[in-house]
């Protein structure tokens, strides 16, 4: 017999579970931390894996403290995994692959998630609002490229992932233009 109520969790064995992976996280961090100044003046690598704990941390507490749909997943780690990037080509001594390369991979695959998300979705229009954040977000580095000098120096990918979130946002308004304007209206009363 299957039972009418949800099961819910066990809130108690969460919170130990949370606080035990705390710990185990700032003892690696820390490990890393004091390996990294023993033995390597070079660059601070340790900075690197910091941050990849404080980014799984981050995931994992925002997916689990709020009942996250997928778009809005799609859009933090779009702003999250960038910000991430920039900040490792910075630690590891500056080198441009994070503008020239890795943001604009990471625009593609944000924009190509939602432009699937968008056409296999039942409700197409649940989606408009993030898909528009997303397409903002994706065309900013095309405007660095043509107005900041020096910044991106391989234009290539910046190019072609702004074509790409171009592409996608114009072909999901022609599949279902109607409900993302009446979802936008409903968001934003306009």
């Amino acid at each position: 017999m299957t039972s009418l109520y949800p099961k819910i969790r066990n809130v108690k064995k969460d919170n130990i579970a949370i606080k035990v992976m705390s710990v185990i996280s700032i003892i690696i961090s820390l490990i890393c931390l004091i390996t990294n100044i023993c033995t390597s003046t070079k660059y601070m690598w340790s900075f690197i894996v910091i941050i990849g704990i404080i980014y799984s941390w981050v995931t994992v507490m925002y997916s689990i403290h709020r009942n996250v749909n997928i778009a809005s997943n799609v859009m933090i780690q779009l702003i999250a995994i960038s910000i991430i990037t920039i900040c490792i080509d910075y630690i590891i001594g500056y080198a441009g692959w994070s503008v020239n390369l890795a943001i604009p991979i990471i625009i593609m695959v944000a924009n190509t998630t939602m432009f699937i998300l968008t056409i296999s979705s039942f409700h197409k229009y649940k989606y408009a609002i993030y898909q528009l954040i997303i397409f903002v977000l994706s065309i900013i580095p095309l405007g660095i490229l043509f107005f900041a000098d020096n910044i991106i120096t391989e234009p290539l990918f910046t190019i072609i992932s702004s074509s790409i979130a171009v592409f996608t946002f114009v072909f999901s308004l022609i599949l279902c233009g109607r409900n993302i304007i009446e979802e936008l209206d409903r968001r934003l009363h306009m």
